[in-house]
């Protein structure tokens, strides 16, 4: 829902340009914000709701007192080779930079999480808190993956923040991350007409087997779609991206060792039943345009080794009830 004022630009003030162009140069301090919260709030609180009717946008961003979290010691020179992913009424900034001094890769990716260039019409979200809580789970699951030498996952540089100065010594600070860059296409970019039935086929079983290994690693993607898929055109390896949704756990509340106990953590849990095809389950239903087959009977026949590890308690907690009779039926 959205309000007829715009709070982006309230009494006609309007955002800064964005600074996130080609040839923009900036520093980054390492940084380590602190672990994501189980069930993080991130509503319009009332009184945020009062700022943003009387307050425009860059004066609030001004005016927030930095997020905890622990600053290091590496700093780097950036600057901005190509934009990726940039614009307004965007949860991040995503660009290709160069690494103009301090010990790094380079080019690699930086996604920036500024509030400043959220949506702040948006009446169900406090921009300032969601874009924190998105990078304090994108930083928390690549430290997770570091290792588990997952081939499907960008490299991890680091998390990090910047300064943005503005007149009178006035400055705010935006986290970021930075990773490897993937050299592909995102798979939302791609027309599934363009690749035969044996290719889309080969395409999803990579997906399937990387989102159920990241899960059986305790991390659960939690935004498998299209769009956070970059695809390898030359030889089809694909590469999971945007962390940001990623949950550390199976459970609704991964410190709760009892509640979490029952799913099974560092099980592999098989993909017959946590990609059984049920009407709109995610993430099969994120896919369908990629899915001109029979996809559950496909799910048999590619993963039937699986059956054997299997039980009636794992059916109970993996697939909708709507489909667990004929699931077991299937399984025999």
């Amino acid at each position: 829902m959205t309000l007829s004022l715009d709070f982006n630009t309230l009494n006609d003030t309007p955002k800064p340009d964005l600074p996130y162009v080609e040839g923009y140069e900036f520093s980054a301090l390492e940084f380590s914000p602190p672990k994501p919260q189980t069930k993080p709030a991130f509503g319009l609180t009332p009184e945020e709701a009062f700022q943003r009717e009387n307050t425009d946008v860059l004066a609030r961003c001004l005016a927030k007192k930095a997020f905890p979290g622990q600053p290091g010691s590496h700093t780097l020179r950036l600057k901005i080779r190509e934009p990726i992913r940039v614009g307004d009424g965007k949860t991040s900034q995503i660009v290709l930079v160069d690494v103009v001094s301090g010990q790094g890769a380079t080019p690699i990716v930086a996604k920036i999480y500024d509030p400043l260039y959220y949506d702040h019409s948006n009446d169900d979200v406090d921009p300032f808190l969601y874009v924190h809580i998105e990078h304090n789970r994108e930083t928390a699951a690549y430290r997770h993956l570091q290792g588990c030498a997952e081939k499907h996952v960008p490299e991890y540089y680091g998390s990090y923040t910047m300064d943005i100065s503005y007149s009178k010594g006035q400055f705010r600070t935006v986290g970021l991350i930075l990773s490897e860059y993937i050299n592909g296409e995102s798979m939302d970019t791609l027309q599934p007409q363009n690749f035969t039935q044996p290719v889309r086929k080969a395409i999803m079983q990579q997906i399937v087997n990387v989102e159920s290994r990241l899960y059986e690693d305790n991390l659960w993607h939690r935004d498998t779609s299209p769009r956070n898929i970059i695809i390898s055109t030359s030889n089809l390896h694909i590469t999971f991206i945007d962390f940001g949704h990623a949950s550390l756990g199976r459970s609704r509340d991964p410190t709760d060792k009892d509640q979490e106990s029952r799913f099974l953590p560092g099980t592999y849990i098989s993909p017959m039943l946590r990609w059984y095809r049920t009407r709109g389950r995610e993430p099969v239903s994120n896919f369908e345009e990629w899915i001109d087959w029979d996809w559950n009977s496909w799910l048999f026949e590619t993963y039937g080794s699986d059956r054997r590890m299997i039980n009636a308690d794992m059916i109970q907690r993996w697939v909708p009830p709507s489909a667990r009779q004929e699931v077991a039926s299937k399984l025999g």
